[in-house]
């Protein structure tokens, strides 16, 4: 074997061969630092450069992240002046600062956005990585080897948050990749700092001595440079088909989301990939993998760096889908002017959110268990590998959940607006309850006291018949055997006179007292029904009345006597008020409820809203949840219908 060295030269020689670092140019730049230099190339001045493409996030609403954010800027800030006082081309130092820039701010933007996953601070950690491994060519003691044993590994960072998305760690075959990758690399950068020592393989090169390599061998160092490089190549290959599979076979919504970030994946491992592979054949060759013009050197080196930076773009890509897809959200939230049902909101949660599996569950309001938006009892909503569940919690108890992909979970944003319409939606809904239970317990105690008032009259209407209407009868019956006895007697003309009158008179009273027993509460309404008290109602009205009725059945009491009421509220309207001639009333048997209308020829013009007698059969009718309508135009009579429905 070829005896070689993995370092490079910061010399500003015109181009770099292919195998050849010594005439390699660039610092914080260059493709060349992973390079195989045989001995021979080893008489060039100083080595050449590796850069590397990493994020952190600048700043950030958390201690980590502003703290994380100034330890790579300062560190950024520092390699960039290295190379700067090593000679760099400032084109290249421009262009790994842009790179770095650019992993920084995806990085600080997936921090900011989840910062309970390792985005964001696995794209802080690409970026440490990127600017450590660009010490590798710097010549500085001790620096020099640290930043050649330590680079490239921000292709284990990205190759980590390709496999774990939308997850927080990779899981099954993600796992064991991302495991397998970062131990070879592990392996490798204890070679690089145990076996490998520059001074030793070329002494005239000028290298600083390694004072990590305690067991300096050549041969050692190349064999597990060549293997475990190959070992990467094919790891890195196997994680950008495992984004590929994820990409042609997932759900709709992680194709739709998720396919920058899994392109980016697959083109960044696929660099790392050929990285690895020509690190690997170099290493056991000496020679380079592909041969390029000179010309496209530089621009070949920076494009495998640049398919790296692809991630935290596709990053950012990716959640700008994810809000997008969240359009019609000021739609659902604009509908929620109305209280939605749950099956309604369920879909209108999953065309939010852009998640056609979404489900929306809800605790059992009996207990022990959840209930589906179609009333179907469920399991308690759990997280898995294909379902992430978000809770609506109020005062720590659970009023809603969500079941939805976990790929939602890149942008929590959209999600936390999804849980405030929805908010809004249960909140509504259980104000829409509560007003419909007092509604109902309003219609009940209106109910209840239609049917006690009807009682009080029925026993008022006892009391007179049988108390005072007995009591006057009992009276007028003594004073009329008085005005016989007073007859057959020497008793004055006078006394006889004014006992029949005061006989006469009381009969009046008794006859009034009748009547207005009836008026409270009549008996034939007691005894015979509504159609039969309807029918004394119409004999005893002002004008003609027909009776239509095929009532076949009795109703409760306090319906009949509030329908005969309202009978009674019209024929004497029709009378007094709208001076009519005949009136015709009709009494319908509906089933669940009972419809009266009264209609006369009179004059019309009758307005509900002036006359008390009108509003009065309003409030009757309503107290049990029933309904008056009127229609009487000027000119053309009047039609009242009043509606009951039966308990």
């Amino acid at each position: 074997m070829t005896s070689c060295v993995f370092v490079s030269l910061t010399v500003p020689a015109p181009a770099r061969q292919r195998g050849n670092p010594s005439e390699s140019k660039g610092f914080l730049g260059s493709r060349a630092p992973t390079r195989c230099a045989t001995i021979r190339d080893m008489e060039s001045p100083a080595p050449l450069p590796r850069p590397s493409i990493a994020a952190s996030p600048i700043g950030g609403p958390s201690s980590s992240l502003v703290a994380a954010s100034a330890a790579v800027v300062a560190f950024a800030v520092v390699t960039l002046a290295v190379g700067a006082a090593n000679g760099a081309p400032t084109r290249f130092l421009v262009l790994d600062a842009v790179i770095g820039l650019v992993y920084l701010g995806g990085g600080v933007i997936a921090w900011q956005r989840r910062p309970e996953v390792l985005t964001g601070p696995l794209l802080v950690a690409c970026a440490a990585l990127n600017f450590l491994g660009s010490y590798a060519p710097t010549g500085l003691p001790i620096v020099t080897h640290l930043g050649f044993a330590f680079q490239g590994y921000y292709d284990v960072a990205l190759a980590v948050l390709v496999l774990s998305l939308p997850a927080r760690l990779p899981t099954g075959l993600g796992r064991w990749l991302s495991l397998a990758m970062l131990a070879a690399f592990v392996v490798r950068s204890a070679s690089r700092l145990l076996l490998q020592d520059p001074a030793q393989i070329a002494p005239d090169a000028g290298l600083p001595p390694n004072p990590f390599a305690i067991a300096a061998s050549p041969d050692a160092f190349f064999t597990v440079e060549s293997v475990t490089s190959a070992v990467i190549a094919i790891l890195a290959l196997a994680v950008a088909l495992v984004c590929l599979a994820r990409l042609i076979g997932n759900r709709p919504i992680v194709r739709h989301v998720m396919w920058p970030i899994l392109v980016a994946g697959i083109v960044a491992m696929s660099a790392a990939a050929f990285d690895a592979t020509e690190t690997a054949y170099g290493t056991a060759t000496g020679e380079p993998l592909l041969t390029l013009p000179e010309a496209w050197e530089e621009p070949f080196s920076w494009l495998l760096f640049l398919a790296r930076l692809l991630v935290p773009v596709g990053l950012v890509v990716g959640s700008l889908r994810l809000r997008r897809a969240g359009g019609p959200l000021v739609a659902l939230a604009v509908g929620l002017g109305t209280v939605p049902s749950p099956i309604r909101l369920e879909s209108a949660l999953a065309a939010a959110l852009g998640d056609p599996r979404l489900r929306l569950v809800r605790p059992d309001p009996s207990g022990g268990g959840w209930t589906a938006a179609d009333g179907r009892p469920v399991p308690a909503p759990v997280d898995d590998d294909t379902h992430a569940v978000t809770l609506l919690e109020h005062d720590g108890a659970p009023l809603a959940a969500i079941v939805h992909d976990p790929v939602l979970r890149e942008d929590p944003a959209l999600v936390g607006s999804v849980m405030a319409v929805l908010r809004l939606a249960v909140e509504n809904e259980r104000l829409d309850a509560a007003l419909q239970a007092q509604l109902e317990e309003t219609k009940a105690s209106r109910a209840r006291l239609a049917i006690a008032a009807e009682e009080e009259r029925r026993r008022v209407e006892r009391d007179l018949h049988d108390g005072a209407q007995q009591r006057l009868v009992a009276v007028a019956i003594a004073l009329r055997q008085a005005r016989e006895t007073a007859s057959t007697t020497d008793a004055a003309p006078e006394l006889r006179d004014e006992l029949a009158a005061t006989a006469d008179e009381l009969q009046g009273a008794i006859d009034d007292l009748r009547e207005l027993a009836r008026g409270i509460h009549p008996a034939i309404l007691e005894d015979d029904g509504l159609p039969a008290a309807v029918a004394a109602l119409a004999r005893r009205a002002g004008v003609a009345v027909s009776v239509d009725s095929d009532l076949a059945r009795r109703f409760p009491r306090h319906v009949e006597s509030t329908l005969y009421f309202t009978v009674a509220e019209a024929l004497t309207n029709a009378a007094r008020h709208a001076r009519a001639t005949q009136a015709v009333v009709t009494i319908h048997d509906a089933g669940d409820r009972v419809e009266v209308a009264v209609e006369d020829d009179g004059r019309g013009g009758a307005d509900p809203a002036a006359g008390s007698g009108l509003r009065g059969l309003t409030d009757r009718l309503a107290a049990v949840d029933g309904q008056l309508d009127v229609v009487s135009s000027p000119g053309t009579g009047t039609t009242i219908r009043a509606t009951v429905p039966l308990p």
